[in-house]
């Protein structure tokens, strides 16, 4: 269990490390860094007029009250901001297999999967959608009366968590695919277009999309969930798939990630 521990704290400091070393990069043209969080504001905005024509209707779509929906929209919000914070890496992994510049990476003393798709972080896009995610959280979870209890708060922060990893899980195999192709860019888009099913509840869809999208290739486990969970919709065999499925996600992108790398030979061939 030392090992462990020692393991997790090692992994942590070099997260750490990654995240002072991109910020400081970012902070050398600041006025670029501040460009971004302004554009970013501006998408936010757009989203937010969407939220608020949801709220002025004050529909109820399956069950689910205009508030609920905030909530699920927040979160959609909060955990893309925090995605796209590590979407940099993802994008530049088949430039790094075509050009070659992955074979550096590849020698260092560290979990290369780690390295390679964690150590540069934007903190740009995560703070305006963070921060306007929690926002709709919190008001839709006040204005809807749900009780504020800790079982409540852990499990959404929980399920936020699992939701994040699940995103970085599944949304990394089109990438890997790059090891056996040369242009990956129409995966990437549809990749983008799957994760955007969450840009709106699930109950929105006819039940076999839903179920195509929990259990098949579960994306509404990554915004739907933690709102569910607090409204106390999901039974007891659902919390277990959603707390699962992440951890299944991740046994096959492994699996995945081991292949790809025995299939790479560097530019040089």
């Amino acid at each position: 269990m030392k090992r462990l521990w020692a393991r997790v704290r090692y992994y942590l400091g070099l997260l750490g490390l990654f995240a002072k070393y991109s910020l400081m990069e970012q902070m050398e043209y600041r006025i670029n860094f501040v460009a971004g969080i302004a554009v970013e504001c501006g998408y936010m905005l757009i989203k937010l007029m969407y939220a608020v024509l949801i709220l002025n209707a004050g529909a109820e779509i399956n069950g689910l009250t205009a508030n609920e929906m905030l909530m699920c929209i927040g979160t959609y919000i909060m955990v893309t901001g925090i995605y796209m914070g590590i979407y940099p890496n993802f994008w530049a992994l088949p430039l790094s297999v075509r050009d070659g510049s992955l074979d550096m990476l590849l020698t260092k003393p560290v979990n290369s999967q780690f390295l390679i798709t964690l150590r540069k972080l934007d903190f740009g896009m995560p703070i305006p959608d963070v921060l306007c995610g929690l926002a709709l959280i919190v008001y839709g979870w006040q204005q809807q009366g749900l009780p504020v209890t800790f079982a409540n708060v852990a499990g959404f922060v929980v399920f936020c968590i699992t939701g994040w990893f699940l995103t970085y899980c599944l949304f990394l195999i089109p990438e890997l695919l790059s090891f056996w192709f040369i242009s990956t860019n129409g995966l990437q888009a549809l990749s983008s277009s799957v994760f955007d099913f969450n840009n709106t509840p699930m109950n929105i869809y006819p039940k076999w999309v839903q179920r195509l999208g929990i259990f098949l290739l579960p994306v509404f486990l990554i915004t739907n969930f933690p709102t569910l969970f607090v409204m106390g919709a999901l039974s007891p065999a659902m919390i277990l798939w959603g707390l699962a499925a992440p951890l299944l996600i991740f046994a096959v992108q492994r699996f995945l990630w081991r292949r790809a790398l025995r299939r790479y030979t560097s530019a040089s061939g």
